[in-house]
C-alpha cells in the first residue's frame, strides 16, 4: 500500500528526516512514537505532499505509484486523507460544502453528520467557534465522506475534551475497518486493531 525508501526531507536549510524506510501493508495500523522534534509530523506532512517539506532523496510509493513529487490534491484523489493536530478555521466556507467537496457530492452528508453529532454544525463556517472536540469531529466527518484508503492522523486526541474523546475513538475505529492508518500519537488508547505493527 505505502512504501517509503531511504527518504530524506528538508525544510529550507534544515534537515528534517534522514534515511527513513517504511512499509505499510493493506490492513495494518502503524503508530509512530518519539519525542517532540523527532520528525513524526514531518513524515506525515511529507507523505501528504506539503511542498515546504522538500524530498531531497528517496521515494514514496502509494498503491505501486511513485507519488514523491505528486501534488497534495492528486494524492487526496488517489486515496490519502489526513487529520491535523491543529486544523484551520475557515470563514465563509460551510462545513456542509467542504464535506460535499471531499465526497465528490456522493455522500449523504446529513446521515454521516448524524452519526457523530455534527448535524447542527453543517451550516456553520468550518471550525469557527468550535471546541477542540467539535473541530476533530468536523475533520472526521470530512474523512468519512472522502473514504480514503490511507489515513494519516497527527495526534488525534490533541485538544479533545473527555466528552468527545470516546466518540472520536469509536469513529476512528470505524474508519479503520476499511482504512490503513499511520498515526502519530503518544497516547491513543481508543485505537485497538489487530494486525498492527509499531514503529
Amino acid at each position: 500500500m505505502l512504501v517509503i525508501e531511504d527518504l530524506q526531507v528538508m525544510m529550507g536549510d534544515k534537515e528534517l528526516l534522514k534515511h527513513i524506510d517504511l512499509e505499510i501493508r493493506p490492513g495494518e495500523t502503524h503508530i509512530l512514537f518519539g519525542p517532540n522534534g523527532s520528525g513524526k509530523t514531518s513524515l506525515i506532512m511529507t507523505i501528504m505532499g506539503y511542498p515546504q517539506y522538500r524530498v531531497t532523496y528517496g521515494k514514496i510509493y502509494f498503491k505501486g505509484e511513485d507519488i514523491t513529487n505528486m501534488p497534495i490534491d492528486e494524492r487526496a484523489r488517489l486515496g490519502i486523507g489526513m487529520s491535523y493536530q491543529r486544523p484551520p478555521s475557515i470563514k465563509s466556507l460551510k462545513t456542509r460544502h467542504m464535506v460535499e467537496i471531499c465526497s465528490g457530492d456522493s455522500a449523504d452528508v446529513d446521515s454521516l453528520a448524524g452519526r457523530i453529532n455534527m448535524t447542527g454544525f453543517l451550516d456553520r463556517d468550518i471550525n469557527v467557534g468550535f471546541s477542540g472536540g467539535e473541530i476533530k469531529r468536523s475533520e472526521l466527518l470530512q474523512l468519512m465522506s472522502q473514504k480514503p484508503d490511507l489515513l494519516l492522523f497527527d495526534e488525534p486526541e490533541s485538544g479533545v475534551d473527555l466528552e468527545n474523546i470516546a466518540l472520536i475513538g469509536t469513529t476512528i475505529n470505524e474508519l479503520l475497518e476499511r482504512d490503513h492508518t499511520p498515526t502519530k500519537d503518544k497516547s491513543v488508547k481508543e485505537i485497538k486493531k489487530p494486525r498492527s505493527r509499531m514503529g
